[in-house]
């Protein structure tokens, strides 16, 4: 476990007649609407003949579930019924829950890991740089539970160029039913995806390839929904570790055909609407960003509207997914004893800062992500304000199993603020980047930054810097690198940084 440092001791003066220092006023704040409150999911029915065994029931060690979306923007879950509606509510809600890389193969790989990307060395999608090829997955967070006697399983999405691992479709160490989306000849760049992985997919099925001809029966979200169902219903009986990966919300954000038509102007009073603009919204003065900032093609905003909508529509699949797990649960009796974790593998910006619909920015957009944990026997429901990342998933899933993670593992089990916020927990968390071999992300220079509660710093490969007071200005439009009054504080930050990056 690394050491919980101690708080950095910024002292301030502004003096207020300096154009260096902060707005007085901060920023209006986005404030997503608080929709869909009537509407019902879609409830995938399965038939459980007999809920879990006494002795199940008796044994402490709780089923685990992590629900994983893949680009999904922060600010989305609010606009997802069952998942405002049940785990929120009934859940501990990380309002600075973070990946510390944003981008899906090396954050993915953070996630079963537990490791900073300097220590995994899956730095982007695709080889020779990332890719599932260059993961060594043989001390992944399944083998620690296989081992302490769980059965486990992967449904959806697994890690990019998984196909490319030879033999084709091989099982990784440590799953016991194994269902993960295979590719067939992709060659959109990383921003664009693909519908191959929404309709006319194929998976993996415990090593053999499986396809799944276009229908309206066949949309991946609910297909892998329906496994992640019939593994409940077979496991009831035992300890179990599941990882359900929805392709969803992914460009192209197809949604099911059930929820074509939501959020049009016909769709009805309780499909509310709201259009994304937060202050930075396509900012308008970017002298003080780094140059590659004035090189991005901003969407117009009709195109933002249409990719929020779009994106919207495709989460709803998910939704669904999760209230169909949650029913299954109880139907099982396993409700009161499975632990459920919501996260996605990064943030998505729509029009923040001139970026359309893109991730791998040091911006909060980017970096931010839904982060739910929804155990209500266990834990208090709150909105808790820890700095949480997807590195602190594996300890926390080991923790969760009565095992202790590896000593290489960089995350921290956030078992003790679950039980207790007023615990002690880590003051900073470290974000890096490096070029992806195209798209948006091939354009955004090396970069670390540190993130603390108050303050983000960013250094680029560049010589660049950003420095932004996150109190006053949660929306980083004005970049307070090298001004008077913040020198202090950017050398403090600066040399944190450098430690961080060395963990």
């Amino acid at each position: 476990m690394k050491r919980i440092t101690k708080p950095l001791l910024i002292g301030l003066i502004c003096i207020t007649v300096l154009t260096s220092c902060a707005p007085a006023t901060a920023p209006t704040m986005y404030a997503p609407p608080t929709p869909i409150n009537d509407h019902l999911p879609t409830v995938f029915d399965i038939e459980i003949e007999s809920p879990a065994s006494s002795e199940r029931l008796n044994d402490p060690r709780p089923n685990i579930i992590v629900v994983l979306t893949d680009d999904q923007p922060y600010h989305t879950v609010d606009y997802m019924p069952a998942v405002k509606n049940q785990l929120m509510k009934n859940g501990v809600v990380f309002e600075n829950g973070f990946v510390t890389t944003p981008l899906c193969c090396p954050s993915r790989v953070s996630i079963l890991s537990g490791q900073y990307v300097h220590n995994h060395e899956v730095y982007t999608d695709r080889m020779p740089l990332g890719g599932a090829p260059k993961y060594d997955d043989s001390e992944c967070v399944a083998v620690w539970l296989q081992e302490a006697g769980y059965r486990t399983a992967y449904f959806g999405k697994y890690l990019n160029g998984y196909e490319d691992i030879e033999p084709y479709g091989v099982v990784p160490p440590g799953w016991d039913v194994w269902k993960a989306f295979l590719s067939k000849n992709l060659t959109a760049d990383d921003d664009v995806g693909s519908t191959q992985y929404f309709f006319d997919f194929s998976l993996s099925e415990n090593g053999t390839a499986v396809e799944y001809p276009r229908s309206k029966d066949n949309f991946s979200a609910d297909v892998i929904t329906n496994d992640a169902l019939e593994f409940i219903r077979a496991e009831r009986d035992t300890p179990f570790f599941m990882m359900v990966g929805y392709y969803n919300p992914h460009s192209p954000y197809i949604a099911a055909p059930r929820h074509k038509d939501t959020f049009r102007a016909n769709a009805g009073e309780y499909w509310d609407w709201v259009q994304y603009r937060p202050p930075n919204f396509n900012e308008e003065d970017i002298r003080d960003k780094p140059d590659y900032i004035g090189d991005l093609s901003p969407l117009s905003p009709d195109e933002v509207d249409t990719a929020h909508k779009q994106i919207l529509r495709s989460l709803l699949s998910v939704d669904d997914g999760v209230a169909s797990i949650m029913s299954a649960l109880e139907k099982a009796g396993l409700d009161e004893n499975t632990i459920i974790v919501y996260v996605s593998d990064n943030g998505l910006t729509l029009g923040d800062h001139r970026f359309g619909a893109a991730k791998n920015c040091p911006y909060e957009a980017c970096v931010k992500i839904p982060f739910i944990v929804h155990a209500p026997g266990m834990y208090a429901p709150r909105v808790d304000s820890h700095l949480v990342a997807n590195i602190d998933l594996a300890p926390t899933i080991a923790d969760w199993a009565g095992i202790s993670a590896p000593e290489y593992v960089d995350g921290i089990s956030m078992v003790p603020i679950l039980e207790d916020p007023s615990t002690g927990w880590r003051e900073d968390i470290l974000f890096e980047h490096w070029p992806t071999e195209e798209g948006v992300g091939s354009m955004i220079p090396e970069f670390y930054s540190i993130r603390t509660a108050e303050w983000k710093y960013t250094e680029y490969s560049t010589g660049e810097v950003e420095l932004y007071d996150l109190v006053n200005d949660p929306f980083e439009l004005e970049n307070l690198a090298g001004k008077r009054g913040y020198r202090e504080t950017q050398a403090e930050l600066a040399s944190r940084l450098q430690e961080l990056k060395s963990e």
